[in-house]
């Protein structure tokens, strides 16, 4: 879910940090921190950041005749 309370804790998400050169820069700790590590204390969930899974397509076999009566 997107409002889940078991969101992981990384820096990828967090409002304090963004995209930088080799990895994302936290405004708290002033400096490069890996995407996937662990976020620390001041860590605060930016739902925008987030990757959206989109739904699979459904594979269909369906012919015109199907809907006819």
């Amino acid at each position: 879910m997107i409002y889940s309370r078991d969101i992981a804790k990384v820096c990828a998400v967090c409002v304090n940090a963004h995209k930088g050169d080799g990895g994302m820069y936290c405004e708290v700790k002033k400096q490069t921190v890996p995407e996937v590590g662990e976020a620390c204390k001041k860590f605060s969930y930016d739902i925008l950041k987030r990757t959206v899974r989109r739904a699979r397509r459904i594979k269909t076999d369906f012919n015109p005749e199907d809907f006819t009566f």
